[in-house]
């Protein structure tokens, strides 16, 4: 099992979200009134949080609740039925809740011990939602939780992602359950391997061989094209019902991404001299590039200077974002990131904070659209780009940034929404 969570401030849309709108099924409720929908839910927390806004009127609470996701593996939560769901759930509370001290990677090298203030969720107001991924059906629990306990005291939230994995940690060893980093870490180098074994049985690379060969094996790979040439590849990964691995976490020094892959198959197989299917043959310019591909990036926009024959790049800035249990691998011009962040418009009365929009507006310049739209719908928002959403052949890199920007602010506007009875 592996679990996570943060602290929020948008806990009307995430109710929404972790119900999904009144159709997931509700494993547990705490100190909350029985039948209720789930805004009447929301609405009993946000009512118990008025009566101490007196005691925090010096610093009013930002983040007024908590959530958490529980994820079993496959195999573990097969058969399960809501009461096994719900011993689950409250072993998990059980032992978040008495974590004192917490491990973590220091500003300085190496891990530093911190002490914290244990969390009081066993006594707090809470709803947990069962949900089933859509494509893989695998269940996993969103757990909401009022930042206020019973008592009027506030559930301290200081490293409370690690207090989540620490605690998952003890609920696998009770159980004799694979810890998850253990199994990715495993899973990511037997698809290495295969994935060098392809490379070493093909006579030249082609991505539609190299695909099919390792699906063959029995892997779930996907192969992310560019929308505008179906031929060119920049990304792929593998899927694990819920999870997923990147080619960015696969062999040495991201020898089996995209940009890297051909050199690697190259170096497995110095006799021969591949061409990949719709790539033209390399270039006897010594440099990264092809003079072609060199003075086309220097025209959009998305390189600085090309020096004796050679192309400098800018700086990049890379970030892995989470949505939904998935991770999304984000890489970006230092120089696009900053335009995007300077052109983020935060919606008045909306739960989103500038960080998700940023996010948001991140996932769009990926072409993660899927994903974009999941993460602004639990800020609040809703909608989708559209069908006719996409990167100009032309629009070089802050150009894309500054329309991902705006679209990702008119995403995370909050939905108005009827009256309630």
């Amino acid at each position: 099992m592996i679990a996570k969570a943060a602290a929020i401030q948008h806990g009307q849309a995430m109710t929404n979200y972790a119900t999904k709108n009144n159709r997931a099924d509700i494993v547990k409720t705490n100190h909350l009134s029985e039948g209720l929908p789930p805004m009447g839910m929301w609405d009993e927390m946000v009512l118990h949080q008025s009566m101490f806004k007196q005691k925090y009127a010096k610093k009013p609470i930002e983040l007024t609740s908590i959530r958490f996701e529980l994820s079993p593996s496959e195999e573990e939560a097969r058969k399960w039925n809501i009461e096994d769901w719900q011993r689950c759930l409250d072993e998990f509370i059980h032992e978040i809740d008495h974590i004192s001290k917490v491990s973590h990677i220091g500003k300085r090298k190496g891990k530093a011990a911190t002490s914290v203030k244990p969390t009081n969720i066993s006594n707090s107001q809470y709803f947990a939602a069962l949900h089933r991924d859509s494509k893989s059906g695998i269940p996993h629990l969103h757990l909401v939780v009022n930042r206020i306990d019973m008592d009027g005291n506030l559930n301290d939230v200081k490293f409370i992602g690690e207090r989540a994995v620490m605690a998952a940690k003890v609920v696998n060893q009770h159980h004799g359950w694979k810890d998850a980093m253990d199994i990715r870490e495993k899973r990511i180098a037997k698809i290495t391997n295969a994935c060098l074994d392809v490379l070493r049985s093909m006579s030249a690379f082609d991505w539609n061989v190299y695909a099919d060969k390792l699906r063959t094996k029995g892997y779930d790979i996907e192969l992310i094209r560019d929308k505008t040439d179906q031929v060119k590849v920049h990304g792929y990964r593998f899927k694990f019902g819920r999870s997923t691995i990147k080619a960015s976490e696969l062999g040495v020094g991201r020898s089996l991404t995209v940009s890297k892959i051909e050199n690697t198959f190259r170096r497995l197989s110095p006799q021969l001299t591949p061409v990949a299917v719709g790539q033209r043959p390399a270039s006897s310019v010594p440099s990264a590039t092809t003079m072609d591909s060199q003075n086309a990036a220097v025209s959009s926009g998305r390189s600085r200077t090309v020096n004796d024959g050679k192309l400098v790049l800018p700086a990049r800035l890379r970030k892995i974002i989470e949505v939904d249990g998935e991770r999304f691998n984000i890489v970006m011009p230092r120089t696009a990131y900053d335009t995007m962040n300077s052109c983020i418009e935060v919606p008045e009365n909306g739960s989103a904070s500038h960080n998700d929009i940023l996010n948001v507006a991140m996932l769009l310049f990926m072409n993660y659209l899927d994903a974009a739209t999941s993460m602004s719908e639990s800020c609040g928002g809703g909608g989708s780009p559209g069908s006719g959403w996409g990167r100009d052949k032309d629009e070089d890199d802050r150009d894309w940034a500054r329309r991902c920007a705006r679209q990702a602010s008119s995403l995370c506007k909050p939905i108005k929404r009827g009256m309630r009875r």
